[in-house]
């Protein structure tokens, strides 16, 4: 008899290991059309780590007001999408497009459609029957034209009066989602294949009222929590741009636990439905020398005023001192001689991210965005980091 109970024990420890070697996380990464212009050297789709991702989410298209959605950067979507121009026959080498590469390498690709600066039209797009079909006929057009897996919805945010939103916005946007969804099915009926559906969702209270959570939770397949820009350059007082947890009393909401419990405990949407948000770009505060200070701005100089890539802010490192706040869970800069302070994630604080998605069972991480780690040399070093995390996670192949 103690024989067996022991072999029941040893089978049942050893399906905990198997279980806990066998939990599946997503690795999304944001892509965005337009950075390839701006970069000394652009990570080009040859050059995207696939082996480390799951999923590449390609950012942005715009929803025009008649529902139809457009590309931003007409010159980025043909090299990225239909690949390279074989100027002697006048054709794209097909082989050679982000979908084709990502599916080689089993990695799926959706087309991100919003963003802050193309939110504009989703008020009026959602709003009636023929603008939401016509928008949903329009993405499936798409994914058929350049083999994507499905579309990611980046609406911020309804409501927003600076981005046309209305009082209607929240029920519309649920309408909107639907349709989308509807269409996706259709297509897929047809296909044989399964089309996916997310969205980038905020990560606080105040504006995710703004959306049906509830609702929009059981049309998606995943939720992307945007858990970074907590604090930046907007703000009277600098801060952490994604704090894993609450650094002081007084500011307990702005971190990346609070709006995973805005989710799944409010909303009660299952962890494994949502993404964490992690950021791969800095924000800057000039005369400023420590957290919750008053400063004069973002340091438009040496950076960008929207926030500063994390591969720009390596090429300055000698100049500051590197602090961590254990309560946080992030690194923060410091340079006497710039009067500067600068918020950002390393290596150590991405880990620490990925082991809150392992310890809470969450999907897995969305990263804004993967070229803000890309170095000429090839390395990744956050995305290796949040990878070597996971290495003993299966990757989610969907």
């Amino acid at each position: 008899m103690k024989k067996i109970i022991a072999f029941y024990c040893l089978a049942a420890l050893l399906s905990g290991t198997i279980s806990a070697l066998g939990q599946q996380k997503e690795i999304i990464g944001y892509y965005p059309s337009w950075k390839w212009r701006a970069m000394e050297a652009p990570m080009t789709p040859e050059k995207i780590p696939y082996d480390k991702l799951t999923m590449i989410n390609y950012a942005f298209f715009s929803p025009l007001p008649d529902g139809e959605i457009a590309g931003i950067d007409s010159a980025g979507d043909d090299m990225i999408l239909k690949g390279e121009r074989d100027s002697a026959a006048g054709t794209y080498k097909t082989g050679t497009a982000l979908t084709a590469l990502a599916h080689r390498h089993g990695v799926k690709v959706m087309l991100s459609i919003g963003g802050w600066g193309d939110s504009y039209n989703f008020p009026h797009v959602a709003s009636g029957d023929t603008a939401r079909e016509t928008f949903a006929h329009s993405c499936v057009e798409r994914i058929i034209e350049f083999g994507f897996d499905g579309i990611d919805i980046d609406w911020e945010f309804p409501g927003l009066v600076v981005h046309n939103g209305t009082p209607n916005d929240k029920v519309n946007c649920t309408l909107l989602l639907q349709t989308v969804r509807d269409s996706l099915d259709a297509l897929g009926e047809k296909t044989g294949r399964k089309f996916l559906l997310s969205a980038a969702l905020p990560a606080g209270a105040p504006i995710a009222t703004q959306f049906e959570i509830e609702k929009i939770a059981g049309i998606l397949d995943m939720l992307n929590v945007m858990t970074y820009d907590f604090w930046g350059p907007w703000d009277s007082l600098s801060g952490y741009n994604s704090a894993l947890y609450s650094p002081r009393a007084d500011d307990s909401v702005r971190n990346v636990d609070a709006a995973f419990r805005l989710y799944t405990q409010t909303y009660k949407i299952p962890a494994a439905k949502i993404n964490v948000g992690v950021p791969f770009y800095a924000h800057t505060f000039m005369h400023c020398t420590a957290p919750y200070a008053s400063f004069s701005g973002s340091d438009t100089v040496r950076f960008s005023p929207y926030g500063s890539s994390y591969n720009d802010v390596v090429k300055v490192m000698d100049k500051f001192k590197r602090y961590w706040d254990d309560r946080a869970k992030v690194p923060y800069l410091v340079s006497t001689e710039w009067h500067e302070f600068i918020s950002y994630d390393d290596e150590e604080s991405v880990e620490a991210k990925a082991q809150f998605v392992l310890d809470n069972g969450a999907r897995g991480i969305g990263i804004w965005e993967i070229t803000g780690d890309y170095f000429q040399n090839g390395d990744s070093p956050l995305l290796n980091a949040i990878y070597a995390k996971f290495s003993g996670a299966k990757i989610r192949k969907l």
